[in-house]
């Protein structure tokens, strides 16, 4: 059985590459009034037929009928993280004009975006006309779009076309697609997912929404449960301490504790195989601005709370873990070296930004807009043997990226200093003991571990610094390799970024449309291992 798809405000692709992983899928138009962004799409899917102009403005109930419907409407004029004042919430009746006063939102652009919201049962509903209706299919927004006044309304228009419903918060990270893996960024969105009561059947949301953890009271794998923390909200993002919900156990032999699902590094994401760039302190040598004394702030706060020190096995040797420098040193054998590893860090070059938002890659990117805003800077895994060793080969280490933005290449890396710029310790643990520097002869080894490696905070003039490439952002952002960019396109850092800050990670969607097209046949999808 073959199940045909449209995606509306299709963009890059992000929605069509996870959509038409679903097996038995086949693409058949796909619509954007965004030349880069049609380009790419058309450039990537050229089976497909695509529209290029103002949705809004045509006769939608000629275009083709589809079993599945993937929307994903401009998402900046929902959120309320763009320095600007929110309006939706108040009240903006039909296409969000106000008869007398005009557009309700801050400008026309903004309100005209968010009547987009609207295509979407209006297509439903011109299918209906026609008489075979829509099987289902998924809206994908930010969170906030829930807040708009008339998302009751315009939620209600969709179930009185003879849907049935599910209001889903998902962070990208949390994500695992039966073919695309792993999303390595930080990124709630909303999703409502609808299917045509007429299936007779739902989707098993606890097949696909349930990310693997581990729980260490039950010692062992389990299928987390998401569970807000105030019972009465339905819609908000992931966050242990500041979000809207969690994830817990299943069992109640722990009480349904707090688990934390796996998450893809950020390292996994970064070229280490370009340049890292010129020393932050070094810039004006090569032709650079100076960095913002707001991102300057940022690199030294968070190399102050992150850049801890690691050893970490090297060469042949019997162990495999690394340990942390508050720790007496590992026994030494004849056969051990060990190697000094500082994280990296990702830094926020938007203005807003806080002081404390550096993160090492240890944690998801931060969330990718629309905007030129925010940067990534991460420091690069500096191994320093102690005969010698690399003063410039990055490892990578584990842990998702923050979010990309849509705008702008606004992540950097920063590298912590090579061994001639950082002196490090070595602290004896006994009585008598003292602190002897790495670059003078260590003190008589004993059968008992006497020695940890102390390592200072690395000046953050002494660091490297570089901006994400476009390819690095589209990887952070889900996109599989290989992911063609035509040329005119590829010419414009901005218009690269731009779409894929705007996109939808591939596995999110891949997994949400896998639940509901399971519903299609009632013939069962395989999720991720």
């Amino acid at each position: 059985m073959t199940w045909t798809t449209y995606h509306e405000f299709a963009g890059f692709g992000g929605d069509t590459i996870g959509v038409l992983r679903v097996p038995g899928t086949r693409g058949v138009l796909a619509a954007n009034h965004n030349e880069a962004a049609i380009d790419t799409h058309a450039l990537n899917h050229p089976e497909m037929d695509h529209y290029r102009g103002d949705i809004a403005k045509e006769d939608i109930g000629k275009f083709p009928r589809v079993d599945f419907f993937a929307s994903t409407p401009s998402c900046p004029p929902w959120t309320d993280a763009r320095g600007q004042k929110r309006d939706f919430d108040q009240s903006t009746q039909g296409v969000l004009f106000d008869p007398v006063r005009g557009p309700k939102a801050l400008n026309p652009d903004t309100a005209r975006a968010r009547a987009l919201m609207e295509e979407i049962p209006r297509y439903l509903q011109a299918m209906n006309r026609r008489g075979k209706p829509v099987l289902g299919g998924l809206v994908e927004n930010v969170v906030q779009v829930v807040k708009w006044d008339q998302f009751a309304r315009w939620r209600g228009e969709i179930v009185a076309e003879g849907y049935r419903t599910r209001m889903i918060a998902l962070n990208a990270m949390h994500v695992t697609g039966p073919t695309l893996g792993k999303v390595a960024q930080s990124r709630n969105r909303f999703f409502l997912a609808y299917w045509h009561e007429s299936l007779g059947r739902d989707p098993d949301w606890d097949k696909w929404l349930r990310p693997k953890a581990y729980c260490s009271s039950c010692d062992e794998m389990v299928a987390a449960v998401q569970v807000f923390k105030d019972p009465r909200t339905k819609m908000g993002v992931y966050g242990i301490k500041h979000g809207q919900y969690v994830y817990r156990c299943p069992h109640r032999s722990c009480r349904h504790q707090i688990v934390e699902p796996g998450v893809l590094p950020a390292s996994s994401i970064i070229d280490w195989s370009l340049d890292p760039g010129p020393k932050i302190g070094e810039r004006a040598n090569y032709g650079k601005d100076p960095l913002q004394p707001t991102t300057m702030a940022r690199i030294e706060a968070g190399l102050a709370r992150h850049v801890g020190a690691l050893l970490t096995p090297a060469g042949g040797t019997w162990r495999t873990d690394a340990t942390s420098v508050d720790v007496p040193l590992p026994t030494r054998t004849t056969r051990d070296n060990d190697a000094l590893v500082c994280p990296p860090l990702l830094v926020s070059c938007a203005a807003r930004a806080g002081v404390g938002t550096a993160t090492t890659v240890e944690d998801p990117m931060r969330t990718q807009t629309c905007r030129r805003e925010t940067a990534v800077v991460v420091p690069p895994f500096i191994s320093i043997q102690r005969n010698g060793g690399s003063a410039t080969a990055a490892y990578p280490v584990h842990g998702p990226i923050p979010t990309v933005s849509a705008e702008g290449n606004h992540h950097g890396l920063v590298g912590p200093p090579t061994r001639a710029e950082q002196v490090e310790f070595l602290m004896s643990y006994y009585g008598n003991g003292g602190t002897h520097r790495t670059d003078s002869p260590i003190g008589t080894l004993t059968t008992r571990d006497r020695y940890a490696l102390i390592g200072g905070t690395p000046p953050v003039e002494q660091c490297t610094f570089r901006m994400l490439e476009p390819h690095e952002i589209g990887a952070g952002m889900g996109f599989p390799p290989g992911y063609k960019i035509p040329p005119h396109v590829a010419k414009s850092k901005r218009k690269v970024v731009r779409g894929y800050g705007n996109a939808v990670p591939p596995a999110m969607s891949e997994v949400i449309a896998s639940a509901v097209i399971e519903t299609f046949a009632g013939e069962p999808l395989d999720p991720a291992a």
